[in-house]
């Protein structure tokens, strides 16, 4: 029994010795990380950094990882890219293979073959590496504010040293030194430095760094041993850092002074006359075609102008049933003499030997192609010689900004992206909302587009806080997508032909938003003054004065409304929208139905849809790293 027990408290004796040892052996971690910074006289840094670190195939199976940052913020807060370039790098004081590969802040730079595994143990990685304006030039002194080790590494450092080397003619007793260890932002000062003979300073820890730590320096110097940039390298640098924004701002300049020569060659309207009163539209011109040249393009309310046109002419009747259904109904009490070009082809398509047709969606494929039929017999007829949409001036312009965006996502990408993709689905709501409220559905566009607009308000507001050139990337892209816009109409221009019929179109829509209620109800009877306000009646809804033409005639069309014996209502017309009790409200209720049924009717369903106040982290360097 005694000797069973010897033997079973020799067994845990070689356990409690031996199974420390292996997890400490087991522990992958930087043994030392040694950086010797070399500072020359034009301000570049030559770095060299011995990583010793110990593998045991956990996370190190390759090789290692060093993350460099190349973007930071100087002390104004200003955007700053250095350059790094990696000159070599060994193991062991062997030449290793690396590649390199970019990061959204800076560069990682792999050690070690993907193919081929590390054997277990101790190994010295010696990385050497150049980079510049890394040094701070301030009115009484010079600096180098810099993060040694990085914040970022995956292991523990046991040991850290760093020997920063100037130029040799800075004199000893002028030289400045402090550091920082620990987490970011803190202030541990668990270092010793020395000051050597020749211009040399070396700072070593005197504690490990635990993941998350790592260890600044500071080291400042009289000015004038060190060249600062001069004032041809500072515009270089500032075209460097700032190189997205240049190439927005030179872009949205170039687009600008495009449009505004186009403008000026082929946008500017010709003068126009003396506006006055005329009691008769312009000859032959049909109300849609009056909309179609004062807007100098097409819409629906021009459509629905030629549908209420054909109807006070006899040729259809409108129908609008309770249920908000409206049906449009063919018409004989006259022929199509009366009929404008257009409306002659509005009517064919849309009934032809048809005795009625539904303005509903399931009819979208015919009322779409009635539609286009009348813009295109407008244009035909009205188009080049009575203004010119100049579309084709905009192409360049376009080409311009799809040239600057691109331009903007070479040279930063990642806020290219994170401006562009907010702007784009405001774009795409903001498009969809217009859609939306053209089919009637008014109220549905407004919380549509409400919802959309304070979502990406607010998106755009926390990235334009969260990055540096936030605001002027919004108001890059803002600009760019709003002045081809704007130019789209301003580069419409009548000929002189069709600023001269304009003129009088503004003439006739002068007198229908000014007549003299009080002449038209004495000089005429009850039945000549309900005929003249049917008359032009569509010409005051092309032209939006349908309110004001309307109340005009409100003491005939209340009094002929209300009349027991034979109570007026237009013929043509039944449905929702005549109200006895209001007649006059009867054009503006008829112009807004119409013209939303007709946009929803067209639509297929479905379709819509340092020294001071420095800290551990701050300065240059940085990083971090890993195994791989």
């Amino acid at each position: 029994m005694t000797r069973r027990w010897s033997w079973l408290l020799l067994v845990a004796a070689f356990a409690a010795l031996t199974i420390p040892i292996s997890g400490a052996t087991a522990d992958e971690r930087i043994l030392s990380f040694d950086s010797d910074i070399q500072i020359g006289s034009n301000g570049v840094l030559t770095v060299k950094e011995t990583i010793t670190v110990t593998a045991q195939g956990q996370n190190i199976k390759r090789g290692i990882y060093r993350d460099f940052p190349t973007q930071y913020r100087d002390h104004q807060n200003r955007s700053r890219n250095v350059s790094f370039n990696l000159v070599s790098v060994t193991r062991n004081g062997e030449p290793e293979p690396s590649h390199i590969k970019d990061l959204n802040n800076g560069v990682r730079v792999y050690i070690g073959q993907k193919n081929k595994l590390l054997a277990k143990g101790v190994h010295a990685y010696t990385l050497t590496y150049q980079t510049d304006r890394q040094l701070g030039f301030f009115d009484d002194h010079d600096e180098l504010y810099w993060n040694a080790t990085g914040h970022d590494w995956a292991f523990d450092i046991d040991r850290a040293s760093v020997t920063v080397r100037l130029p040799e003619a800075v004199p000893t007793h002028r030289i400045q030194v402090t550091a920082y260890t620990g987490p970011p932002g803190t202030t541990g000062r668990d270092y010793r430095s020395q000051i050597m003979g020749d211009a040399s300073v070396r700072l070593a820890t005197t504690a490990s760094l635990p993941v998350g730590s790592g260890l600044t320096v500071v080291i400042g110097w009289p000015k004038g041993y060190v060249s600062e940039p001069d004032a041809s390298a500072r515009l270089g640098y500032f075209l460097h850092d700032q190189l997205a924004l240049v190439i927005g701002f030179a872009g949205s300049t170039l687009v600008l002074l495009y449009f505004l020569l186009a403008w000026y060659r082929v946008g500017r309207d010709p003068p126009g006359g003396t506006v006055i009163p005329r009691f008769q539209p312009p000859k032959g011109l049909s109300p849609a075609a009056v909309r179609y040249i004062l807007r100098m393009g097409f819409d629906n309310h021009a459509f629905s102008a030629a549908l209420i046109s054909m109807a006070v002419k006899k040729r259809i009747r409108i129908n609008q049933q309770t249920d908000h259904a409206t049906t449009i109904e063919r018409d004989d009490g006259a022929d199509n003499s009366a009929l404008s070009f257009g409306e002659k082809a509005l009517y064919t398509a849309l009934l032809g030997n048809s005795h009625s047709l539904e303005l509903d969606n399931a009819n979208h494929k015919q009322i779409a192609a009635a539609r286009d039929k009348l813009k295109s017999r407008l244009a035909d007829e009205y188009h080049a010689n009575y203004f010119f949409g100049n579309l084709k001036w905009l192409v360049p312009g376009i080409l311009i900004s799809i040239l600057t965006i691109t331009g903007l996502a070479i040279a930063d990408l990642q806020q290219a992206m994170m401006f562009g993709i907010p702007i784009l689905i405001a774009s795409v709501f903001g498009f969809s909302a217009i859609r939306i409220w053209r089919q009637g559905k008014r109220l549905f566009a407004i919380f549509f587009l409400g919802i959309a607009g304070i979502v990406t308000l607010g998106q755009l507001s926390f990235i334009s806080i969260t990055f540096d050139k936030g605001l002027a990337f919004i108001s890059i892209l803002v600009f760019l997508l709003g002045i081809n816009c704007l130019f789209y109409f301003l580069l419409k221009a009548p000929t002189r032909l069709g600023r001269n019929v304009m003129d009088e179109i503004e003439g006739f829509k002068k007198y229908l938003s000014t007549a003299e209620t009080n002449r038209l109800n004495t000089l005429a009877s009850a039945e000549e003054n309900l005929a003249l306000f049917e008359k032009f009646l569509p010409y005051a809804l092309a032209m939006d004065v349908d309110q004001e033409w309307s109340k005009h005639f409100s003491a005939t069309l209340e009094q002929a409304a209300l009349d027991p014996d034979n109570g007026y209502r237009p013929g043509w017309y039944h449905g929702r929208a005549w109200d006895a009790r209001n007649p006059v409200g009867f054009a503006d209720r008829l112009g807004k139905t119409l013209s939303t049924t007709v946009a929803a009717a067209a639509t297929a369903p479905g379709s819509s849809s340092g020294f001071s106040g420095g800290s551990s982290g701050g300065g240059g360097g940085g990083g971090g790293g890993g195994g791989w």
